[in-house]
């Protein structure tokens, strides 16, 4: 279960830089260093998020691929933190 406590970190890092990076653009949207940046932690947030359904399910509703059945509604839900070992610890991205 620690890889799952992992990979929720990561993701959770890589949607932060994005949020960050978006405040950031509000007010500097010529800065092309900056949009780089951003599409790189895009690019990752994708790659994890995608990674996490393929492991683990759906990691909110709207990415599932559910195939005839709802997926979201299996044990162990994302903010659960006591079920996703390791989801409390620094990780690299």
């Amino acid at each position: 279960m620690k890889d799952r406590g992992t990979l929720l970190r990561k993701i959770g890092a890589a949607s932060f830089g994005m949020t960050d990076i978006q405040l950031y653009l509000d007010t500097h949207p010529n800065d092309t260093k900056a949009l780089a940046l951003y599409d790189n932690y895009r690019e990752k947030y994708v790659t994890l998020v995608g990674e996490f359904g393929r492991k683990y399910g759906p990691l909110t509703a709207i990415n599932g691929d559910y195939g005839g059945r709802w997926q979201w509604v299996d044990d162990p839900w994302p903010w659960e933190y006591e079920a996703n070992e390791g989801a409390d610890k620094y990780v690299e991205l």
